[in-house]
């Protein structure tokens, strides 16, 4: 059968069955989500995080394996990468969720501020895609989360927009190396309800003033995230890789002075 005539079973596509998948991140928020979006289409999901009590919560939840260690030390990624090998075989998919946004003007950011920001924000991408190619087999697939804030620019972001723009063009450059064996994509969530973001907003009816501003009329859930990833990790998107997927609501779309 010619490439134009053929017809995928579409329902089998989203199917990851039978495939490992590893999330780095994957104790909280956006990353529980993920390890939960796999885990419901059959995938095996090593579960990493920096804690350990979080990764082994969300391992019994998906009845997967709990994995711990620094995402931006090399020998702690390589040891994080062997040991999912060894328990559940050679890795099809992974999920970076890793990222902290330290928000400040650029004039008060110290030397450690702005390390601290390319590590925890770009450093440990470098390190998955080095280190969990030799993981990977033929058809793999890499998902990283960027941000909106990498692709335009708000007061006070400098650091953690630099990083998140550094992750969409390091990831765009991996996919021509990497390819045509593992495909690689970037999802950049706007404004979203996560654990950390309710933290700093205590206040009540934050997420509905924000979620005004949206023209789907509300703020983004973990779970419309973790969607996002699933679709790359799954051969839904077989024949898409390099791309930054923006995930927020049709923000970016508006005039800058429009009402919401």
């Amino acid at each position: 059968m010619s490439i134009t005539e053929l017809t995928p079973d579409y329902r089998g596509l989203i199917d990851l069955t039978g495939r490992h998948v590893l999330v780095l991140g994957g104790g909280l928020g956006i990353g529980r989500q993920t390890c939960l979006a796999a885990a419901g289409v059959g995938a095996k999901v090593s579960v990493v995080d920096a804690d350990r009590k979080r990764a082994e919560a969300v391992a019994e939840e998906v009845g997967g394996l709990a994995l711990t260690g620094d995402a931006t030390v090399r020998a702690d990624v390589e040891r994080i990468f062997g040991d999912a090998v060894e328990r559940f075989g050679p890795v099809h998919g992974i999920a970076d969720i890793i990222g902290i946004a330290d928000n400040g003007p650029l004039g008060d950011v110290t030397d450690e501020l702005w390390q601290r920001g390319l590590d925890l924000n770009l450093r440990h991408a470098f390190l998955a895609l080095q280190i969990g190619a030799k993981a990977m087999p033929e058809g793999g697939a890499m998902v990283f989360v960027g941000s909106v804030s990498g692709l335009r620019s708000a007061p006070g972001h400098a650091v953690y927009g630099v990083a998140k723009a550094g992750l969409s063009n390091l990831v765009s450059t991996a996919c021509l190396e990497l390819g045509p064996g593992i495909r690689a994509n970037v999802v950049a969530p706007g404004q979203t309800a996560t654990p950390r973001i309710a933290e700093r907003h205590p206040e009540p009816g934050y997420y509905e003033r924000a979620g005004a501003r949206v023209p789907l009329g509300r703020v983004g859930a973990t779970s419309d995230i973790a969607s996002a990833i699933l679709f790359f990790l799954t051969d839904l998107s077989a024949w898409i890789t390099g791309q930054t997927l923006v995930v927020d609501g049709g923000t970016g779309r508006k005039f800058a002075y429009a009402e919401s």
